[in-house]
């Protein structure tokens, strides 16, 4: 299977398409990224809490999952073979997979061996930061069968706000094009919007989409701590800190114009805006914002160079 292009390898005979209302959802990994896609999923996608299925080496975190209604395993490798689950999102930290590809033994910490064969396709979703799909193929698929896989693999970045129906979704392909079966194009749909972003831009798409979200927290916190010196209510000031936020996010989605711009259109001659501007310039703000992004992309980058 080519991890370059996504393509997906299908049997002689034509699989059948995949059925979302009785189709089984496996999570690798149960930490904070799998909570925000399965809340997500059961909320807004309307998943039966019963077809949701996370593996996770301890109940520490899986746990919660129980207590929701979902299946849990401390096996990675039931979520290919005893559980069967049709779409499988890898949640693990990427240094898990090159930990296996270091030594290629078996068993190893993502899957306990190859994962199996079926006569069904296998929908995969790799959400591990700085890991190409090549490198995940390399540790999930025997290459003793190598072209009898029937999967279709894809690497997405998707952030937190999936929990409220409101995410971003990073994928390697055009998300309307035929390499993106329908009804996974639907799945994520029903969370996030797509985008398409090639496999090598993943990881500075991994830097603003998902860390990004934690940055912009840190921003809001700022501007309602300094409404707060300025004599407001904190509670008003965060509200009003985050709506402000999402006043500024709206007008440049609707209208499509440079931020620059919208910055220009609110800043008068002489006034407080700019005032305000020229301080957050003489302490590089902006410069800050932009070595944050840099940091958080080199750190996965650093992943996928690492040599097994």
């Amino acid at each position: 299977m080519s991890g370059s292009n996504s393509k997906r390898k299908r049997s002689k005979s034509p699989s059948k398409p995949l059925e979302l209302e009785t189709a089984k959802l496996g999570f690798i990994g149960s930490g904070k990224m799998t909570e925000s896609l399965v809340n997500g999923f059961i909320d807004y996608g309307k998943v039966d809490k019963k077809r949701i299925f996370i593996s996770a080496p301890t109940e520490k975190n899986s746990i919660r999952f129980k207590e929701k209604g979902c299946n849990i395993t401390k096996r990675n490798y039931d979520i290919f073979g005893k559980f069967d689950c049709d779409v499988i999102f890898i949640c693990c930290p990427g240094s898990v997979v090159l930990d296996c590809l270091r030594d290629p033994k078996r068993p190893h910490p993502l899957c306990t061996n190859f994962i199996p064969l079926t006569s069904k396709d296998k929908y995969i979703f790799s959400l591990v930061s700085g890991v190409k799909l090549t490198q995940l193929q390399t540790v999930l698929l025997n290459p003793d069968h190598k072209g009898k896989y029937i999967i279709e693999m894809h690497r997405i970045v998707i952030n937190p706000a999936c929990a409220y129906g409101l995410g971003i979704c990073a994928i390697d392909v055009e998300p309307d094009s035929n390499k993106l079966s329908a009804s996974l194009r639907t799945l994520l749909s029903t969370i996030s919007k797509l985008e398409h972003v090639p496999e090598e831009q993943m990881d500075a798409a991994c830097a603003i989409c998902g860390a990004g979200l934690a940055f912009v927290y840190c921003f809001i916190k700022a501007m309602a701590d300094g409404a707060l010196k300025a004599g407001l209510d904190r509670s008003i000031a965060i509200k009003f800190a985050a709506k402000t936020l999402q006043c500024a996010a709206q007008s440049l989605l609707e209208t499509g114009k440079h931020p620059g711009e919208l910055r220009d259109h609110v800043c008068a001659p002489g006034g407080p805006a700019i005032e305000g501007i020229n301080k957050m310039n003489n302490l590089d703000l902006n410069g800050s914002i932009i070595s944050a992004v840099e940091k958080s992309k080199d750190f996965a980058f650093k992943l996928l160079t690492a040599k097994p």
